[in-house]
């Protein structure tokens, strides 16, 4: 009893940070508009969901009778396999996407199948009372297919776009490795899973929330009102420039800017270092401070 409360608590603090985590995100995504933030949001709003269907599946087995925890149980149970099927589907799909190759037939007839097969393994868990092989063999399936992302994203580091993206995606596959040990011990000793999913996604939330707690305090220009060519015309900034600025504003590197504008990096560096000269500041966040005002 002891330790299914002490579980329940775990996916409580789970559950909080994972909210925080949801609700940054969206207005992340409404700040930014990235393609990929909408996918990421579905992403971590299913994770958010299994969480909460763990912890009632766990509620109902510490708190309610045998005959509404045997109805409900079989409820949840039938939603969570729904929903872990979807993301073992939708997993790769969105760590294709994020290294910029395309979602090729092979795998995604195999990973449909696998979240096929994840389904069918919790339908019998379901009818044969929760047996160590069907719970083993679901856990199975998941964690090779968040190791398989995870060992694609590592060999496409480079391919992603994003300097952002590609900052998060490295600590998420720390902390994966990390986390390894938890999860081989899960698949042996199924009950112990109930404790390596809210940890994992705890630490998983807590790295995202870092880094939009970073995002938004490098970015005081995110309330400010939309930059225009008369905010810039009296440090005597050229069209040119501003493009620039605009682009800087928008968080892109030089590598982007020079990219977007069809000019070279040392073009753009030369920009840059003129831009601040005549504005008489060190960054881009003193820049952009300095323009606001």
């Amino acid at each position: 009893m002891l330790s299914q409360g002490l579980t329940i608590l775990l996916y409580m603090f789970a559950f909080a940070t994972g909210c925080m985590t949801l609700v940054l995100s969206v207005v992340f995504h409404i700040r930014e508009s990235y393609e990929w933030t909408k996918y990421f949001i579905v992403f971590h709003a299913s994770l958010l969901l299994v969480m909460v269907l763990q912890v009632l599946n766990v509620f109902v087995d510490v708190f309610l009778g045998n005959t509404v925890a045997s109805v409900t149980g079989i409820v949840i149970q039938s939603l969570l396999a729904a929903n872990v099927s979807f993301l073992i589907a939708f997993v790769p799909f969105f760590t294709t996407w994020i290294i910029a190759q395309p979602w090729r037939n092979p795998f995604r007839i195999l990973f449909f199948l696998l979240a096929g097969a994840y389904m069918a393994l919790s339908v019998l868990d379901m009818i044969f009372t929760s047996t160590w092989v069907f719970q083993s063999s679901m856990m199975l399936v998941f964690v090779a297919t968040l190791f398989f992302c995870i060992s694609v994203i590592v060999k496409n580091l480079k391919t992603i776009i994003q300097p952002d993206v590609r900052t998060v995606s490295k600590a998420i596959i720390i902390l994966s490795f990390v986390m390894i040990p938890l999860l081989a011990i899960s698949i042996v000793f199924p009950d112990l899973r109930y404790i390596s999913y809210p940890i994992y996604f705890m630490a998983f939330s807590v790295i995202i929330l870092v880094y939009l707690f970073i995002y938004f305090k490098r970015m005081p220009h995110a309330l400010v009102r939309e930059l225009t060519y008369e905010h810039v015309a009296k440090f005597h900034i050229t069209e040119r420039e501003y493009e620039v600025v605009k682009h800087i504003k928008s968080g892109f590197t030089n590598k982007e800017i020079a990219s977007a504008l069809g000019i070279s990096v040392n073009t753009v560096n030369n920009h840059v270092a003129n831009i601040f000269f005549k504005t008489q500041v060190r960054s881009r966040i003193d820049l952009l401070n300095v323009l606001n005002q």
